[in-house]
């Protein structure tokens, strides 16, 4: 408090504002707030930096301007304050509170509604959105953001949200409502300790995954649609030795490895408008080849090109390399890459493949939601881990073994 007796007008100011002002007050303190980040151009220079930063970033920012021209006020930043800022600055209006709740995993718009999934169950929020324009001033500020175009030519748009959030969006002739879902990533800043708080794994499994990357194995992550493949594969990396070189292969640049020194982040480019030349996941794997890496990331392994460039880089020297996959167990995952890299050499034997995958894969991590009974949510758990021997069984079928 303002130090004064009870009588003091100053108090007395203090008192309304409190009570009536504050609105005011909290406005101009944020339009400052906004000049000041215009004016600051090195501001957003950190590009990797994840939500955590810019939200003490512009806290402390905030103290600063109540410090320096609203000392008298006694002025204090609560939270819904601070996501005020927030929103305003990153100009997402109604999707910011949602984007830093870290129990939230999807947020999907259609028009002015939305649903989002919590805790591994589906929560419909109804009438989020004023008017459709206000959805589509939000699509505005993502393509800003991104530098990219959508519209009625080009009525798709696959880009990241500066926090590292996957976000696609379509929008008519080719949808009957515009559709946004954001994949929100607001744990790329955890360590492998935070997954273990979650009950991703116990303390035996957290030892197992420092080993696997520490002694090189080549691992497989699988599981659903988000089950936690990616988050689980970006803490692995963050185990990676600083002195070795990794390649991130990518869509949307969702690993981060700001911490690394030697890291090289290489994304696909589909066809469009602006870019005439795609450049795939295939092309992708072959140039990192030439890129003398330590340690090969492919995000997700998705065609039959890109699962066979990948077995042949595993087999060349290539230790301690990760991707993703869609699949429902350890075994499913091995015979998903088994099928898509024998539609890319259809002259080779099912024994051949079988061979070439086992030798290039050394672990297989499993994960899948499992249901708390007693409050009802769910959460992403490590449910199969496997290692892959290099030899075949005499019916020439993987050797695993189960953990």
């Amino acid at each position: 408090m303002i130090a004064g007796n009870d009588k003091s007008p100053v108090k007395a100011l203090n008192i309304n504002l409190q009570e009536n002002y504050r609105p005011i007050v909290e406005r101009d303190i944020i339009t400052s707030l906004k000049k000041r980040i215009r004016e600051d151009s090195s501001f957003f220079n950190d590009g990797l930096s994840g939500r955590q930063y810019y939200r003490e970033k512009i806290y402390l920012m905030l103290s600063g301007i109540i410090n320096s021209d609203f000392a008298a006020l006694n002025f204090h930043i609560d939270e819904k304050m601070l996501e005020k800022a927030l929103s305003e600055i990153f100009g997402l209006g109604a999707l910011e509170k949602y984007l830093s709740d870290e129990k939230i995993t999807d947020i999907f718009i259609q028009d002015t509604e939305m649903l989002v999934i919590k805790d591994g169950n589906k929560e419909f929020l109804g009438k989020v959105f004023e008017t459709i324009e206000d959805v589509y001033l939000l699509i505005d500020r993502i393509k800003l953001a991104s530098g990219k175009t959508v519209d009625q030519r080009v009525p798709f748009l696959n880009t990241e949200l500066y926090d590292g959030s996957r976000c696609s969006v379509v929008i008519p002739p080719v949808s009957d409502r515009v559709y946004i879902t954001v994949r929100v990533f607001n744990c790329l800043d955890f360590k492998l300790e935070n997954l273990m708080k979650l009950k991703m794994f116990d303390s035996f499994v957290f030892g197992l995954l420092k080993e696997f990357v520490l002694s090189k194995k080549n691992i497989l992550i699988a599981g659903c649609t988000g089950s936690g493949k990616t988050t689980l594969l970006n803490t692995l990396v963050k185990l990676v030795p600083k002195n070795e070189i990794i390649n991130l292969i990518q869509d949307l640049p969702e690993i981060k490895c700001s911490n690394h020194p030697y890291a090289r982040m290489l994304t696909t480019r589909p066809k469009s408008r602006e870019t005439d030349n795609e450049i795939n996941q295939d092309r992708l794997v072959f140039e990192t080849l030439r890129m003398k890496a330590d340690r090969i990331i492919l995000g997700e392994v998705r065609d039959h090109m890109a699962a066979y460039q990948l077995l042949q880089a595993l087999n060349t020297g290539h230790n301690g390399s990760f991707s993703t996959i869609h699949a429902d167990s350890c075994y499913d995952a091995l015979m998903r890459l088994e099928m898509l890299a024998m539609e890319y050499r259809t002259n080779l034997s099912s024994r051949a493949v079988k061979k070439i995958v086992a030798r290039a894969i050394d672990a297989v991590l499993f994960l899948e939601f499992e249901s708390d009974k007693e409050s009802g949510s769910k959460y992403r758990k490590i449910k199969e881990i496997v290692e892959v021997e290099d030899e075949l069984d005499k019916r020439g079928d993987y050797r695993l073994i189960y953990h």
